[in-house]
């Protein structure tokens, strides 16, 4: 009976068999009367035999012991869904249609859980059912199952099961288990060995219980004893109570019900179960989670979440219980101290809960910027560290189709978000999936859309699974749902149905059944290992269409790796084979004390410079348990196999072997992991007390222009370094709303910060100020008439810091947006560029920028050099700086809506040279642009942001994002279509018709209904006469890019990944850890978008490391220090503390601004221009380190970079500790060298008293 049978070539049946069934018949013979152990039985016998024979396939070793796996050869990946004739499975998860109707809980479907229930070492299956019994299935190999929930005392017949869990709850070795019902409360059974017996729970209220959903389990207070919580939704909805009458009552101020269908609330069933909401409307409330907590022997304390064991993030009591609909659970020690933490799936507008374990059982709930945003209608979560950095990442999923017709169809949230400016510490639901990439400090990034996993239908249950053993766990979702009641063209037919005649509860109920089934494919994706995922469902043979729920994996076969087991409805349960052909590892753990499956360990396999790591869980799948088995890729061999156990010792294994598996025995070999040594960030958050918040008002931009993507009403504020006072110390500007006025302050030495008071106080802006400069000492101001759209007015103002105003430049009709400032026409002294923002209520409309020539210090427009920037576009960014031989400076621009921009420099004007350079195909959000010599070939590279990879908006040169805009009904505004493409390569609107409708009334007339509007065409919806007077608009790239200059133009080259994040705005070059190769910051962010998206949040500010070959590595928060939450704008880097190293102020959009001080352990070499008259900061000029004998990387003295702002002119050059010299390029073309001594810090590089370089022949 322990022979190996083959099933297909080069696999075998588990035939590890014997030993746990022995243990256990050997236990229980201890336990019998000696008499009764006088005579021997033969099978105990025969066993014994077969255990010598089997035994020998095992190698023991000190805390460890294993044996081969055999392998199918092949290059095989994915499932095969077993026949039931196969299997001997036949289960169905049976629901009746009216039973259904009637209550929409049961269509949350049922679960199951995997493990060895009767200890012969194979994996059996325990499978729930709504409408009939539960079954077991024990496995006898061969992919054979007998049914025998009955005779083992689990069929739970009649109980409505939904969850179910097995673990071991008493610490025996056998696995108990646990199972939810709807009406008959949380069920235990005690494994005996031959059968279960029921624990009664009465104590923990387990009877009582309704609802129940899905089961966690881990050891919460490190006592060895498993303790679990559950979720519980409710028995019944308000949705099942047609026509339910509410009376209400005033107490002081609070309008509150008072009577359910006549019935009191208070005392009665319906207290805590409805309340109003701010907006007057009645909500449900769901139930309590209980935690409870295991006291041995099958007892349990009871806690329900609100209780002593939660508390806020602040540490405060919660005010009461949490009347949520839990959904879904899991236990993960998120934060690696030993003590595992929770995350709760909670359904509709409820938020989402992540509580820390602070130690002893007690929980506190994760602050609020740990999570930026959560999903609305949370079903299920998994976790698993995506992208190997060692740390681990999550997801939860929700409804959102794929499908864009039926999207098209599906009702939205009734609440929307609404961004407020300056607020960032909220948590805004989205309906979609959520990706969690842990950044480290407790912080994570939504990052679902760049990893394209936003969508995957009515999804249920997710799990990481490493399906190809590639070493990067991939993610497999099962979804469908027997009725889609959001479908919004059925929602309407049924409001009709109700309107038109008087119908009884039960009609009203029944009739629910023209709902809509979605009958979808369950997904897969493939983990691309750059943070992105590729769909691989029909590949991988886990594509198999209806309506899917719980879903748990184990080793079903015995060949180390994980199969499937799927709980549909109304279909065969799903038995999924793995066919995996690479190798692998697989681990099973015995734990110390109770814990016997060693629950909430951490396991690390480590070969090369690659490590995999996963955590031994049990319950918290969607209603669902997987086997304690956990799998890895093991390509080659040797490799080291650690084991973290929850009290932090090790169990470490050298020279483990590929197709292995190993069973890891408690017995640590350290008693506490060793302590990595903290890392000192690069930059340091600097106390600001005197920083005012940047005040911005919302516009009227919404009303003038209801279709726009997103805002432009917070576009600033600008920052800017400059010396104000003739101190030598770098002051600061920055920008400031309209109502506010411009923030000045002043640098006391290095030592801190405080604001001007001028004499003459500045006026509150009548506009927003956006860009600043500070050039001789006076302040520069744009100001954009975008919310007012008047062309009087400021567009430009140039003051002294005292207040007094030097001149006014008058406004345009378009808005005046981003400021530079050099010697275009070679005259010695500043002219000022102006960039167009927008053109207001025309967005987004090409417009024109301008060129004011400095005429004996006053600033003046000229039409000779504003000719080449007619129609130029939306600038956003702009930036002067030598791109070719000669010494006169090019303009750079970043443009939204359009592509960078590189206008030559002829000495009479400026040429577009664009196209010649190989910029035209990148069309993008282009945002802000800076210089620097990434690659140190001496020439000027340059950096441009864009709106990155997770906005939601996908393109491509093959199939652009396309928009139309023009008045399209000839109302007098401009309306602005969004598209996106079909699968049959036709252009649909983007918007939801409702929101079409809200701009352009006439749509809804056009179309008999979402369905109707589902299948049109942007030409069905418009028709061609209208499409042809409108603009068309293609955006090709979406990425964050840095473009190298080459012999004939510029090499295109994306950023890493996580420069692709979120929305970036302003880029700032410069040399911050000081080895001589530039790097880039970014401020991050953006709110203000539309009400469909979901924000751009999962940046903190991001520091790109230089390589010095034009690639960058990208920094970790730990390694930054760099934790910006707002909507980061304008940015800026100055040693302002004179130190040797490069600081930075990042501003934020409707908040205060964040100051960092550089910490690096170099520091660089501080060097100061002084020019001829009328350019004393030398802007324009290029400075390199003379390296003997070849020139460091080149950097180029700007005024006015980046996004709206202005670096310090002072540069600080790394790597200066080889340096023999100074290069300096001058405005004017000279050049001249300045030799250095050994050590020296800093050097003033006085124009003329240099040496002329290259030296004279």
């Amino acid at each position: 009976m322990f022979e190996t049978e083959k099933l297909r070539e080069g696999q075998r049946a588990w035939p590890i068999s014997p030993f746990k069934r022995y243990s256990r018949v050997r236990r229980r013979l201890s336990q019998q009367p000696c008499t009764s152990r006088m005579v021997v039985p033969l099978g105990l016998c025969l066993l014994a035999c077969a255990l010598a024979s089997a035994a020998s396939q095992w190698v023991e070793e000190r805390d460890h012991k294993w044996h081969s796996l055999e392998v199918a050869t092949g290059s095989g990946a994915g499932f095969t869904l077993l026949d039931p004739e196969q299997t001997g499975i036949h289960f169905r998860n049976k629901l009746g249609a009216e039973k259904s109707l009637q209550n929409q809980v049961y269509l949350n479907g049922s679960g199951v859980a995997l493990g060895d229930i009767n200890g012969d070492g194979l994996c059996d299956i325990y499978l729930c059912s709504l409408d009939g019994p539960n079954h077991l299935y024990l496995n006898r190999g061969n992919w054979k199952f007998e049914e025998a929930a009955k005779s083992y005392g689990v069929d739970c017949d009649g109980k409505d099961s939904t969850g179910t869990s097995l673990a071991d709850l008493d610490g025996d070795g056998d696995l108990d288990l646990i199972v939810n019902t709807i009406h008959s409360g949380t069920l235990l059974f005690r494994n005996t060995g031959a059968d279960f017996s029921q624990a009664l729970g009465k104590v923990a209220g387990m009877d009582k219980a309704r609802g129940g959903m899905s089961i966690a389990i881990a050891d919460i207070d490190g006592d060895g004893l498993l303790d679990l919580y559950v979720t519980y939704y409710r028995d019944t909805t308000l949705m099942d109570m047609p026509n339910t009458h509410f009376n209400f009552r005033t107490v002081g101020n609070r309008k509150m019900i008072s009577t359910v269908n006549g019935i009191t609330v208070r005392g009665s069933k319906y207290e805590n179960r409805f309340r109003l909401n701010a907006r007057g409307g009645i909500e449900e409330n769901g139930l309590p989670d209980v935690l409870y907590r295991n006291l041995g022997q099958f007892r349990f304390e009871r806690n329900e979440i609100g209780g002593g064991r939660f508390v806020t993030a602040s540490g405060t009591p919660l005010q009461g219980p949490l009347f949520e609909w839990g959904l879904s659970v899991m236990f993960r020690d998120i934060n690696r101290d030993g003590r595992p933490d929770l995350y709760v799936c909670n359904d509709f507008d409820g938020e989402d809960r992540l509580w820390l374990n602070v130690g002893q059982g007690r929980f506190r709930e994760a602050p609020a910027l740990a999570l930026r945003k959560t999903s609305m209608f949370s079903m299920g979560v998994d976790f698993a560290d995506i992208n190997r950095d060692g740390l681990d990442d999550f997801i939860v999923v929700d409804m959102l189709n794929s499908d864009r017709r039926t999207r098209k169809n599906q009702m939205i949230p009734r609440v929307q978000y609404t961004p407020v400016p300056g607020k960032f510490n909220d948590r805004p639901q989205t309906m979609r999936n959520t990706l969690f990439l842990n950044r480290g400090h407790s912080l994570f990034s939504e990052i679902a859309n760049v990893a394209a996993v936003a969508a995957s239908d009515w999804a249920w249950c997710p799990m990481f699974i490493d399906v190809d053993l590639d070493g990067f766990e991939d993610l497999l979702i099962t979804n469908g749902v027997e009725r889609n009641a959001r479908h919004l063209d059925t929602i309407i037919k049924l409001r009709k149905q109700r309107e038109s005649r008087t119908m009884t509860n039960l009609e009203i109920l029944l009739a629910r059944k023209v709902f809509p089934t979605q009958n979808t494919a369950n997904v897969a994706f493939r983990n691309l290992g750059n943070l992105k995922f590729a769909k691989a469902g029909s590949e991988w043979g886990f594509d198999t269409q209806g309506v899917s729920h719980g879903m748990a994996s184990g080793d079903l076969d015995g060949d180390g790796d994980l199969d499937l087991v799927v709980n549909n409805m109304r279909s065969p349960a799903g038995i999924y084979r793995n066919n995996a052909t690479k190798p692998r590892i697989a681990v099973r753990l015995t734990g110390p004390g109770g814990n016997t499956k060693g629950i909430g360990a951490r396991i690390e396999v480590e070969y090369s410079d690659k490590v995999q790591s996963q955590e031994m869980i049990s319950g918290g799948r969607y209603l669902s348990s997987d086997d304690s088995l956990r799998v890895f890729a093991m390509p080659s061999g040797p490799a080291k196999l650690k084991v973290i156990w929850p009290n932090r010792g090790e169990t470490v294994i050298n020279q483990v072997e590929p197709n292995r598996f190993y069973r890891v025995d408690y017995n640590p070999t350290q008693a506490k992991r060793a302590q990595s040594e903290k890392q000192t960030p690069l930059f340091k958050p600097i106390d600001f007390p005197d920083a005012k918040r940047h005040l911005e008002t919302v516009g009227n931009e919404n009303q003038n222009q209801p279709l726009v993507p997103w805002t432009l009403g917070r576009d600033g504020p600008g920052v800017a370094w400059g010396d104000l006072d003739s101190d030598g110390w770098e002051d600061l500007a920055i920008g400031n709303g309209r109502g506010g006025t411009v923030a000045l302050y002043r640098n006391m030495a290095g030592k801190g910060f405080e604001l001007f008071k001028p004499k003459t106080p500045f006026p509150k802006n009548p506009r927003d100020i956006l860009s600043v400069l500070i050039a001789d000492g006076n302040l520069i101001q744009s100001m954009s008439n975008n919310e007012d759209g008047l062309a009087f007015g400021d567009m430009v103002t140039i003051s002294q810091a005292n207040g007094t105003t030097l001149q006014k430049i008058a406004a345009k009709a378009a808005s005046a947006g981003h400021l530079a400032m050099a010697d275009v026409d070679g005259d010695g002294d500043l002219d000022l560029f102006v960039g167009a923002r927008a053109m207001p209520n025309n967005y987004p409309q090409s417009t024109s920028s301008w060129i004011y020539l400095n005429e004996s210090g006053e600033w003046k427009e000229s039409a000779a050099w504003s000719k080449a920037l007619r129609n130029v576009g939306l600038v956003s960014g702009a930036v002067f700086s030598n791109i070719d031989a000669d010494p006169l400076p090019e303009l750079l621009l970043a443009c939204d809506w359009g592509t960078p921009k590189v206008f030559v420099n002829t000495g009479e004007g400026f040429v577009d040279h664009s196209e010649r350079y190989g910029l035209a195909k990148f069309a993008g959000f282009w945002r802000g642009i800076d210089v620097g010599d990434f690659d140190g070939d001496g020439r000027r590279d340059f950096v441009v942001t864009n709106r990155g990879l997770n906005s939601g908006y996908e393109t491509s040169v093959e199939r652009p994002f396309v928009v139309f805009h023009g008045d399209i009904d000839e109302d007098g505004r401009r309306e602005v279509i969004e598209t996106e493409w079909g699968s049959d390569g036709k252009l649909y609107p983007r918007r939801n018709l409702a929101t079409l409708n809200g701009a352009l009334p006439w749509i809804a007339e056009r179309l008999g209904s979402y369905g109707h509007y589902a299948r049109s065409t942007m030409e069905d919806v418009f028709d061609v006469v209208r499409l042809a007077k409108m603009q068309r608009l293609e955006i090709t790239t979406l990425q964050s890019m840095v473009f190298l200059q080459v012999a004939e133009g510029f090499d295109a080259r994306p950023l890493p990944v996580e420069a692709q994040l979120s929305a970036a705005f302003s880029p700032v070059v410069a040399d911050f850890d000081c080895d001589g190769i530039e790097d880039i910051v970014f401020s991050q962010n953006v709110f203000g978008v539309h009400r469909e998206e979901s924000r751009q949040d999962a940046g903190y500010g991001l520091l790109l490391l230089g390589r010095g070959d034009g690639e960058f590595k990208p920094a970790t928060i730990e390694e930054s220090g760099l934790a910006v939450f707002g909507e980061g704008r304008g940015a800026a880097a100055a040693d302002y503390d004179h130190d040797g190293r490069t600081d930075l102020i990042i501003s934020q959009n409707g908040a205060k601004p964040k100051l960092f001080l550089n910490q690096a352990k170099r520091r660089g070499l501080r060097v100061n221009l002084q020019g001829e008259e009328g350019n004393r900061l030398a802007i324009g000029a290029q400075i390199s380190l003379d390296l003997h004998p070849k020139a460091g990387p080149s950097r180029m003295v700007r005024l006015g970079s980046g996004y709206l702002s202005q670096n310090s002119a002072t540069q600080v050059m790394g790597g200066a500790d080889k340096a023999t010299a100074v290069r300096v390029a001058w405005p004017s073309g000279d050049r001249e060298r300045f030799d250095l001594a050994p050590g020296q810090a800093e050097i003033t590089a006085v124009k003329g008293q240099g040496k002329p370089w290259p030296p004279a022949r």
